[in-house]
């Protein structure tokens, strides 16, 4: 099934000229103000760039990797093999793909956004060539030409009717996934997750929503990143959530960004919760 994200055009409004407004990002446009460094391994771990350390099956949602400090188990969110832009229909959740960008003149994303949700530009999982172990697909955005605060792409976690609700992820510890970039891309990379004090859905923020993000030392050979919640601070830029740390009881979006866009190339591949 594919269908584009239709709340995306909500978040029009969070970011500002300073800190990147995220036409579509829930907020995301706050990592804009944000440097990729290096992942701190004792809290955002990055694990073998072996491929065959990570399995995933759709048919059950769970799976081990043998990184990020000892076996974890994972609940799959999406492992992007069925191709399309939703995913994987388990947990509860019900969201789908989309982009969203700074708005360059002339600048190019794809897949391209779709904020009107349409559906004549879905998103579409990219494929692997070559494979990453069992793994034949990924999530990907590439394009160039962007001057402002970035391009970026992600899900909401609860969005059945078209509206973005609150998803609740306290059973879980964070998120891990396998990210890489392509040759010749920008490698400042963020995870970027909102909450009620980071969503203008909650209701505390409108046009300076500043979500919790991590940076991603992303290269171009596949890497696995094991991001507790518990790590992600906000930008700093926008509005103050209200909270020392997220509030996992009450997730809306996930989504991630490339920073330097002048040319991109962001993959994103297993992502799921882990504990």
């Amino acid at each position: 099934m594919a269908i584009a994200g239709l709340a995306v055009a909500a978040f029009a409004a969070c970011g500002d000229d300073d800190g990147g407004g995220s036409g579509g990002a829930g907020g995301a446009g706050g990592a804009g103000s944000a440097t990729s460094g290096t992942v701190d391994p004792s809290t955002t771990t990055t694990g073998t760039t072996d491929p065959t350390t990570s399995t995933s099956t759709a048919a059950s949602t769970s799976a081990t990797t043998g990184s990020g400090g000892g076996p974890q188990t994972i609940e799959m969110i999406d492992d992007m093999e069925d191709g399309d832009n939703a995913l994987l229909p388990a947990g509860g959740r019900v969201g789908y793909w989309y982009t969203f960008n700074d708005g360059t003149e002339g600048a190019t994303q794809n897949p391209p956004p779709d904020p009107e949700g349409t559906g004549e530009t879905p998103f579409t999982m990219a494929e692997l060539d070559p494979a990453r172990g069992q793994s034949a697909h990924a999530a990907r955005s590439w394009g160039t030409g962007f001057e402002g605060w970035g391009i970026g792409f992600g899900f909401d976690l609860s969005s059945a009717d078209g509206a973005k609700t609150e998803y609740d992820a306290s059973a879980y510890t964070g998120i891990t996934l396998w990210a890489k970039v392509g040759p010749g891309s920008g490698t400042g990379a963020v995870v970027l997750i909102s909450d009620p004090g980071t969503d203008p859905v909650g209701g505390a923020c409108s046009d300076q929503c500043d979500p919790w993000k991590k940076d991603l030392a992303v290269t171009e050979e596949w890497q696995q990143f094991t991001i507790p919640f518990a790590d992600m601070k906000q930008g700093g830029w926008g509005d103050p959530a209200g909270t020392a740390q997220i509030d996992a009881t009450k997730l809306y979006s996930i989504q991630f960004q490339i920073t330097d866009a002048a040319s991109f190339d962001l993959y994103i591949d297993d992502l799921g919760f882990y504990n």
